[in-house]
């Protein structure tokens, strides 16, 4: 019986999906239906007109949508960064990658890169148009690589890809990308918001009026808008934080409408590139109605019910008052594993300025030591509520990558063997408070940096490891950091969180996951430019390279960390050289981490379909689950 309903259940699937290729290849494409009056007073063109001639084939991540309805979501203040606004990563990308790590064309049609991954070829789609009609060309990538570059720079195009790229424009939907240099990264840069509307193409017909290249009356304009030179003027209208010209085209699944310091409105693009399996454009809902209110106002709209969404200003501080108001509220909080490697992660000063402690923090047994002094389990249940994984700062097991052995390398809790060691390291002298004494005579207290940002769950953790480590006679205050605080190397330590999931981590970072502000980077990124031609050492105070050059031990994760940047992401040669990178970090335990896998609070009314359950690999942050905002849709009741 079972496998004759499984056998049903296949057939049914094939059935669907061949219904869905045939309405797609038939380009039986159908609109939301507060768009036809629009359509029938000829105020708007018809779907099929407004559509490329190949739209991208979105696949819902449940079950396709239906119309209809509007968002009301709340905003902390009037930049971008809120719910399902505009944030850059609401917005569609070159290339989609999809929950499984596998990467489709997007804004593009065709993505083709060269087997050294040095010249990249574009066809973009046919007929794609930005939200006010104009025609989605290769114009509007060359304008922003060439005209803008005082306005953003490009992942895929700039600093990053070490040499002076250029872009040769062959049709109105085709060009090509010569970098210069090998760049495998190029892929990866494409499927976030490095790939989209912020950082690789711009509305080109509408800003060209505010530049004097393409307008002769620029200056005149510009004037009769109150600025005083066309420059002011382009920069006032291109500007993306915060958005000054609401009439400025865009990509994105909704256009602004209204905006005010109080609030935001949204309406559907109706030229949007995107339709789902069923021929249906997106995006689902109508409209998104944004209101601006204080962070702890934002979590009184939430429990009370008068949040539709709600996940980027949600705090895991307040996970119990969102748990315990589900009900009276009408929402279900969701609890999304993140890829936090290290809520809470701590980086010695390996360059102390002090010769006695830059050798302590260098002798791999005290930092075993003060691992295995952290108690993380309890750190997980008392501060975490049991929803944290005790954790090394590595990759987390959501990765392909991870190794029990790199998760839980020196984090049991043995204050004894903790004890037994720093013994042997000679520090059994202590002071009148009981901490102990370096050679020196000096009390081992350090000064923790932490960020004015860290949550209460961190902090409260940053005070558990004080009593811990005073159980083991190590002296620990907490100190919140200024800017340039790290500058001259006048810290201890320094406490920050490792959020990021494997990309972000391994092929996108600018530096190793296992240190915080160090010199090394400095030193061995000037012998790179110099290698390369970039600089020579005349372009260096002195002719003398920045920085100083990393200890053996640690000269090899370096050169293991820039080849890895020079390789596939994914491929052979990368899954080689991360698993060395990472063993390398474990074998070290350069950083100490505590725990991990906090989980991301997303709430949600009960009758939306296509939450997001898991998160992509792609995710640099929580705000960027605004992707998936245009295939969320209100269930019928």
């Amino acid at each position: 019986m079972r496998r004759t309903i499984q056998a049903v259940a296949g057939i049914l699937i094939m059935v669907v999906g061949l219904l869905a290729s045939t309405v797609l290849a038939q380009g039986m494409y159908t609109q939301a239906p507060s768009l036809d009056e629009a359509v029938a007073n000829g105020t708007l063109p018809p779907v099929d007109q407004r559509l490329p001639s190949q739209p991208y084939a979105y696949t819902p991540l449940s079950e396709v949508g239906v119309y209809g309805g509007q968002f009301n979501v709340f905003s902390t203040g009037i930049h971008p960064w809120n719910d399902v606004t505009e944030e850059p990563a609401r917005g569609p990308f070159l290339q989609i990658m999809l929950q499984d790590g596998s990467i489709e064309p997007d804004v593009a049609l065709t993505f083709e890169l060269t087997d050294n991954f040095s010249v990249t070829t574009i066809e973009l789609r046919e007929g794609m148009q930005w939200s006010n009609g104009d025609p989605f060309t290769t114009e509007d990538m060359r304008f922003k690589f060439e005209d803008m570059d005082e306005f953003g720079w490009s992942a895929l195009y700039g600093p990053d890809s070490g040499a002076a790229a250029t872009i040769e424009v062959s049709g109105p939907t085709s060009y090509v990308i010569n970098h210069g240099l090998s760049l495998p990264r190029v892929i990866l840069d494409t499927v976030h918001w490095r790939g989209g509307e912020w950082t690789m193409f711009a509305p080109s017909n509408w800003l060209k009026q505010w530049h004097s290249d393409f307008n002769e009356n620029a200056e005149a304009l510009a004037a009769e808008e109150g600025f005083e030179t066309a420059a002011e003027a382009f920069a006032w209208h291109a500007n993306i934080n915060p958005l000054n010209d609401t009439n400025k085209p865009t990509t994105h699944p909704w256009y602004p409408v209204e905006f005010s310091t109080t609030a935001r409105l949204y309406e559907r693009n109706p030229y949007f590139h995107q339709v789902d399996t069923a021929g249906q454009q997106l995006p689902y809902v109508d409209s998104v109605l944004s209101q601006v209110v204080d962070a702890e106002t934002y979590n009184l709209k939430v429990i009370s019910g008068e949040a539709d969404l709600a996940w980027g200003s949600t705090s895991f501080d307040n996970v119990t008052l969102y748990l315990e108001n589900q009900e009276a509220g009408n929402y279900v909080a969701n609890l999304i594993p993140t890829f936090t490697t290290g809520d809470v992660a701590l980086f010695p000063n390996y360059t102390h300025p002090n010769p006695t402690w830059r050798e302590l923090f260098s002798t791999v047994e005290f930092r075993q030591a003060l691992s295995i002094s952290i108690d993380r389990g309890e750190i997980a249940d008392v501060i975490y509520q049991g929803f944290a994984v005790p954790l090394q700062l590595t990759v987390t097991e959501f990765s392909p990558l991870y190794k029990e052995e790199w998760g839980t390398s020196w984090v049991q809790f043995d204050p004894d063997l903790a004890n037994s060691m720093l013994d042997d390291l000679g520090l059994t002298e202590r002071d009148g408070n009981g901490i102990r004494m370096d050679a020196d005579g000096e009390s081992l207290v350090f000064f923790i940096n932490i960020s004015p940002e860290t949550t209460g769950a961190q902090v409260a953790t940053h005070e558990l490891i004080r009593e811990f480590w005073a159980d083991v006679g190590i002296g620990f205050e907490i100190r919140t950091r200024a800017q340039g605080v790290f500058e001259g190397g006048e810290w201890d330590f320094w406490s920050d969180h490792e959020g990021n999931g494997e990309m972000y981590t391994t092929t996108l970072r600018g530096g190793l996951i296992g240190f915080r502000i160090n010199p090394w980077e400095i030193y061995r990124r000037a012998e790179r430019d110099i290698a390369r031609g970039a600089t020579t050492l005349a372009d260096y105070d002195g002719g003398v390279i920045p920085g100083e050059p990393p200890p053996a031990e640690l000269g090899a994760l370096f050169d293991i960390r820039q080849d890895l940047l020079g390789t596939e992401f994914g491929g052979e040669e990368y899954t080689f050289l991360a698993n060395a990178y990472f063993q390398g970090l474990s074998d070290g335990t350069y950083s100490i981490g505590t725990v991990g896998q906090i989980p991301l609070i997303f709430v949600a009314r009960p009758n939306i379909g296509n939450l997001v359950q898991t998160l992509p690999p792609w995710l640099e942050g929580a705000l960027d689950l605004n992707h998936f905002a245009h295939q969320y849709y209100y269930k019928p009741e």
